[in-house]
């Protein structure tokens, strides 16, 4: 939880400071950070263990097999909240799946391969979406009601 933080409020400064490319880049690690805290705290794997650093250590920055895992476990569980529920798909379509025919994130784009991130129209959606996956985890840490 603490990375997540730390990636949320370096974002908004980057963006604040017209550095829209890396806060795009930073605006992923968020997805990928809160797929990571859900799953290590709160999901299982199809063995019944819980995910341990390790195994969220496998997964690298594939935000779109951490969200399978997710899935996974809440579709073989049955009684869990939907409040587990990140829908990356719909909640975060320009980090999660890409729009207008760019790629989604991934962090290989760091040296500048996505043209997309240095505008600021494109950098506010990730900032949108970002803004919907750190209250989504902060609902959760809480137990608030979204």
């Amino acid at each position: 939880m603490e990375t997540l933080e730390r990636m949320y409020k370096d974002s908004r400064i980057l963006f604040q400071k017209g550095e829209y490319y890396n806060c795009c880049y930073l605006c992923g690690y968020i997805l990928e950070c809160a797929l990571k805290y859900i799953l290590q705290t709160y999901g299982k794997k199809r063995d019944g263990q819980s995910y341990t650093v390790n195994d969220l250590k496998a997964f690298r920055h594939n935000t779109v097999k951490l969200n399978q895992a997710l899935d996974d476990w809440l579709s073989v569980t049955g009684g869990i909240s939907p409040a587990y529920r990140l829908d990356c798909r719909r909640k975060c379509p320009y980090i999660f799946v890409g729009i207008g025919g760019y790629p989604h994130w991934n962090p290989e784009y760091r040296y500048g391969d996505h043209i997309k991130w240095y505008e600021k129209e494109y950098c506010e959606k990730y900032m949108e979406e970002s803004k919907y996956i750190f209250q989504f985890v902060a609902n959760i840490v809480t137990g608030g009601v979204r």
